[in-house]
């Protein structure tokens, strides 16, 4: 498991450096709004899809439903 939590650290660590340069980005100029959102929302489909073939593949759709749960209400 220190492997997992590693990668998760290292995930949470990236992903608020990308925050932060979102918002410097948008501070500098508000036309980028819709590119930024774009981005994200790209970028979260993206996972969400990786993470439903995965769990197909690993028969595992109990953790995909967890997973998903855990990101839509926290919980």
């Amino acid at each position: 498991m220190d492997e997992v939590k590693e990668k998760f650290e290292e995930a949470l660590r990236t992903l608020k450096e990308t925050v932060d340069v979102s918002f410097k980005k948008y501070e500098k100029d508000k036309t980028v709004k819709n590119e930024m959102v774009k981005m994200w929302q790209d970028t979260i489909s993206n996972f969400l899809q990786y993470a439903v073939k995965t769990s197909e593949k690993h028969q595992s759709r109990d953790l995909y439903r967890s997973i998903a749960r855990a990101l839509i209400f926290g919980k």
